[in-house]
């Protein structure tokens, strides 16, 4: 096995070929170009590709150790290689055999051997393809105004952190944020005054998330954000930090004149906990959603966390 991993910013490829001499070739050739990895077996493959997330796998056909196609299916069942792209080696001209690749998911195939000019079209032309695809995702999944997630790609983090919490037994927190007075703000000032308020939200939200919180904007003017590792009280800490510092952004009118009234938010917060589970997320979010409703209906402007009393926030001038 060959070990050759990712050392720039160049498209990282994994070659899973039995045959040491076509390995070798194979790694010689794509490193001018590539950061590579190669392995001579399915097993070790499989443990490379979940190991190092490559851009591209080149996958031989035919293994001693398992059938290619096996592996390309081990491959798509795996969250973290699901979406690789893989083109099979093969010195099989059949096309049956060939369209089969293709049915079951492999984006091209490369008769052996290939002369390079054609070997570096081929991955040329499927990193393009795949990069293209995975923009397309995340625009599919982001907010067009705020850039954070929306509700599409909330539902599936918020199913995949509850599962981790649950199979590992650490906290989680679900914080539910709303914008007070949008709706007013939108009808009195305009949606571009609106937009202002939304976006400094937003930015208070990305500039206090650590790197595996996950944040996405829910609707109109309620954004979520979910906290692994964090209790109800720990998460209650990070909302008050947007809370305080979402009232000294100021926004300006129409004609460039800044706005007579400060921004706050309404803010319920729940968790998932050894002590206090929560069963599925739908429950979690159920507690959340009870916890805003509650500082809206003390008055705003305030943190509340599921089954404690609502706090009212320090005396200011609104």
């Amino acid at each position: 096995m060959q070990r050759r991993g990712r050392t720039s910013e160049r498209s990282l490829l994994l070659i899973i070929e039995d045959d040491a001499g076509v390995l070798e070739s194979l790694s010689d050739l794509l490193a001018a170009r590539f950061d590579v990895l190669a392995a001579a077996d399915a097993g070790m493959g499989l443990e490379l590709a979940r190991e190092h997330g490559p851009d591209l796998i080149l996958l031989d056909r035919f293994l001693p150790s398992g059938d290619g196609l096996t592996v390309l299916e081990a491959l798509q069942l795996d969250s973290h290689t699901e979406s690789t792209p893989v083109i099979f080696l093969t010195g099989d001209a059949d096309e049956a055999t060939l369209e089969r690749c293709l049915e079951k998911g492999a984006v091209d195939f490369i008769h052996k051997p290939a002369s390079a000019r054609e070997l570096m079209a081929r991955i040329d032309r499927a990193l393009r393809q795949s990069e293209q695809q995975r923009r397309l995702q995340i625009l599919a999944q982001t907010d067009a105004l705020t850039g954070l997630a929306n509700f599409r790609a909330l539902s599936v983090r918020l199913e995949e952190e509850l599962r981790r919490a649950h199979r590992y037994g650490y906290p989680l927190s679900v914080v539910v944020i709303d914008l007070d007075h949008l709706k007013a703000i939108n009808d009195g000032m305009g949606h571009d005054v609106g937009n202002q308020a939304i976006l400094a939200l937003a930015n208070q939200l990305k500039g206090n998330l650590r790197e595996s919180d996950f944040a996405a904007r829910f609707g109109g003017d309620e954004f979520i954000a979910l906290l692994p590792h964090q209790t109800a009280e720990e998460a209650a800490v990070f909302a008050e930090r947007i809370r305080a510092g979402l009232r000294s952004v100021g926004v300006q009118k129409g004609d460039g004149r800044p706005a007579s009234f400060g921004l706050s938010v309404s803010v319920g917060i729940a968790d998932h906990t050894l002590e206090s589970p929560r069963d599925d997320a739908e429950t979690l979010m159920k507690a959340a959603d009870a916890a805003l409703y509650e500082a809206k209906r003390e008055g705003r402007d305030r943190v509340v966390v599921f089954g404690r009393p609502a706090l009212s926030p320090p005396a200011h001038q609104h």
